[in-house]
């Protein structure tokens, strides 16, 4: 294979892994901003929970994993620590932001299914809701709607689940950094 085949193909699998952004669609019920504190900022627990659709699909766990690691780097990119929490969502008396994140439903699609199966695969999808409660009382902050879609139209470009929880994980980080 010639050296100009060789730069043109791994151009080609780089913009194929690389993938196109995800598009957030973000409402709020009134667009008043959340009103957490500057302390309140530097301590991220995330509680992400489900509707039974979102929660006895097959891919969870993995979609949860997936939640969680993002927000752990969101946070650590916004110079805040991170817990993830279980089950019932609960203050613990410490300064921070408890985000409570309810998935209503999903359609997890990986970046490798989208390139073996192109358009074939369809879309990936989120509908989430996010509330904002003070960690250390359970006061209730603000909340965001979330919603996320790709098209299978875009090919192996489209924004597949890992991207489109980065990206609401960044919309996240930039409710919860100091403005």
């Amino acid at each position: 294979m010639s050296t100009m085949r060789r730069a043109v193909a791994a151009l080609a699998l780089g913009l194929a892994l690389a993938g196109c952004a995800a598009s957030v669609t973000k409402s709020t019920p009134s667009e008043a901003p959340v009103n957490v504190g500057h302390g309140s900022s530097k301590s991220i627990v995330l509680n992400v929970k489900g509707s039974e659709v979102a929660t006895t699909s097959k891919d969870w766990e993995r979609f949860k994993a997936v939640w969680i690691s993002s927000m752990q780097d969101e946070a650590t990119t916004i110079g805040a620590t991170f817990e993830a929490q279980d089950g019932t969502p609960k203050s613990t008396g410490q300064v921070g932001t408890l985000v409570v994140l309810d998935v209503y439903d999903f359609r997890y699609l990986s970046t490798g299914a989208r390139i073996a199966f192109g358009m074939m695969t369809g879309n990936a999808f989120i509908k989430a809701k996010a509330q904002f409660l003070d960690l250390a009382t359970g006061n209730a902050l603000g909340e965001r709607s979330y919603d996320t879609t790709s098209t299978a139209w875009q090919g192996v470009f489209s924004a597949m689940t890992v991207k489109q929880v980065q990206a609401i994980c960044k919309d996240i980080g930039g409710e919860l950094s100091p403005h």
